[in-house]
């Protein structure tokens, strides 16, 4: 049996309006799902972002300090770095711990109260060594056996940071008394 003609004025049947809704729902749903990837790798790449950008701020703050302070200024006790730097109305005393999760830069002042910067928050751990001249390391400085107070030549922070799993960075310093070696 053959079917019967339609007429060109009659329009569309029912299945090929089911057809057309089904094809167009399967379109819809495909673009939500790569929208919703889509947002979801953008918001993570952003909160990543975010960290690098802390980081690297710390970095920045960390060695323009170390190269304006002082020579024989360091002193390291207790994964604490402390030195002097000199500034318009004077000298200060910088000093870089981790304490409480956080990685902080404590600059003191004469006559004026210890300001606190708290510079990388998710902290596990901070720990840092000077090398001398000689190129060895040291936990505390300036080294105990030493006569007389040399100068750090590099100092090396490793910072262990709150993640899954926890992440290290490890940075290494010149000095001003290691420039040029």
């Amino acid at each position: 049996m053959s079917q019967p003609r339609r007429e060109p004025e009659a329009g569309v049947s029912l299945i090929e309006v089911l057809v057309s809704l089904a094809i167009f729902a399967l379109i819809g749903v495909a673009g939500l799902a790569v929208l919703n990837t889509v947002a979801r790798t953008g918001a993570r790449t952003d909160g990543r972002l975010e960290r690098l950008a802390d980081i690297d701020r710390t970095f920045v703050i960390l060695r323009r300090d170390l190269l304006q302070m002082t020579g024989a200024s360091t002193q390291l006790q207790d994964n604490a770095l402390q030195f002097a730097r000199p500034i318009d109305e004077g000298i200060v005393i910088v000093t870089y711990i981790a304490r409480d999760g956080v990685f902080v830069r404590r600059v003191a002042r004469a006559a004026s109260p210890d300001v606190d910067q708290r510079l990388l928050e998710n902290v596990q751990s901070a720990q840092w060594r000077t090398m001398d001249a000689a190129g060895r390391w040291h936990d505390s400085w300036p080294p105990t056996a030493a006569e007389t107070i040399p100068a750090a030549h590099a100092a090396e922070l490793s910072v262990t940071l709150r993640a899954d799993p926890p992440e290290t960075l490890v940075r290494l310093f010149a000095l001003p008394a290691g420039q040029g070696r």
